[in-house]
């Protein structure tokens, strides 16, 4: 199954990204095809956020392990495949690519394509 993707930003206006991706491709990959799509190094500290249906993040699944002391798992983007998290269409996504300055694409997922 392909998973079609609507990426918009809140800095640009009518900024727009579409990308579709294997349901079973990691949460790396997905990071990977976004990255290339606007044209930004793979060389910052980045995490994706699965949302709610009123942009709560529930869920971080991260670059990187940072090491941190809590009790809360740690879903890395390269053994998180995208099928473990994204479940129905309208699945809304955070995808935080700078943590200094929280700047973040707002990702949903529109459809769902069989074969």
């Amino acid at each position: 199954m392909v998973y079609r993707f609507t990426i918009i930003s809140d800095e640009v206006d009518n900024f727009r990204r579409e990308i579709q991706i294997d349901s079973e491709a990691t949460f790396l990959d997905f990071h990977r095809a976004i990255l290339q799509s606007v044209g930004y190094a793979d060389d910052q500290m980045t995490s994706f956020f699965v949302c709610d249906e009123n942009w709560e993040k529930e869920t971080e699944v991260t670059l990187e392990d940072m090491g941190t002391s809590s009790d809360e798992d740690v879903w890395l983007m390269e053994d998180t495949i995208l099928s473990d998290y994204i479940e129905d269409e309208g699945q809304k996504l955070i995808f935080m690519f700078d943590y200094m300055t929280e700047r973040s694409f707002f990702i949903e997922m529109k459809e769902m394509i069989t074969g």
